[in-house]
């Protein structure tokens, strides 16, 4: 089904095609990615809304992934880290999406928490906060900026359910291994993960 936020995504894919980019080469500035390296220098950070945002490869036989946060300054009041921290600052992790060998998104998927060193908040607080989440940059970056904020609207739904998965994912690990604990147990790093034609299907 057609929405408003899925037509403005596809109208800004169109824009960057038209440019002759991908949303990698964009970030990336066309260079040779370096393995573990931040694109772009110093991360996508809006100062408005507080949403922040980086690419970057570090797993086997992947093409890349960007990470999507919101600090706290840009969250609704009330909202706390279902897991404590000492980090006044400490963004929430919303989702992370996978690229494809063509520079295009093919995945969206979560973390367990010591991936990104993030505050904890459960997927009752990323559902809050998804409205929230919009990336303003300037230059080279303007169009991807957009174009991240679009994706994030038009897969809303996707990224609840995915929180939710993640949830249900860490607290089943947490019965499984009652010796460990699961947020920080690097046995489980992928706690939830769609593929982008699954998440516009349902």
């Amino acid at each position: 089904m057609s929405t408003p936020a899925a037509e403005r995504l596809r109208e800004l894919a169109a824009s960057i095609a038209r440019l002759g980019h991908t949303p990698v080469s964009l970030l990336t500035g066309g260079d040779a990615v370096e393995p573990g390296r931040h694109y772009p220098d110093g991360d996508m950070y809006d100062c408005g809304s507080y949403a922040q945002a980086y690419f970057h490869v570090h797993r086997a036989g992947e093409h890349g992934h960007l990470h999507l946060f919101q600090r706290p300054k840009g969250m609704a009041v009330g909202l706390v880290p279902a897991v404590p921290t000492t980090e006044a600052d400490a963004p929430c992790h919303l989702v992370a999406v996978g690229f494809g060998a063509d520079g295009w998104p093919d995945e969206l998927f979560t973390t367990n928490r010591w991936v990104t060193g993030e505050a904890w908040y459960d997927a009752g607080a990323v559902a809050v906060m998804l409205p929230m989440f919009r990336l303003m940059m300037d230059g080279r970056l303007a169009t991807v900026a957009a174009w991240v904020t679009a994706l994030v609207n038009a897969h809303r739904p996707a990224i609840v359910r995915l929180a939710r998965d993640r949830d249900a994912a860490v607290a089943d690990w947490a019965c499984r291994h009652p010796d460990r604990s699961a947020h920080e147990d690097a046995g489980l790093e992928v706690t939830s993960c769609l593929r982008l034609g699954e998440a516009s299907a349902n």
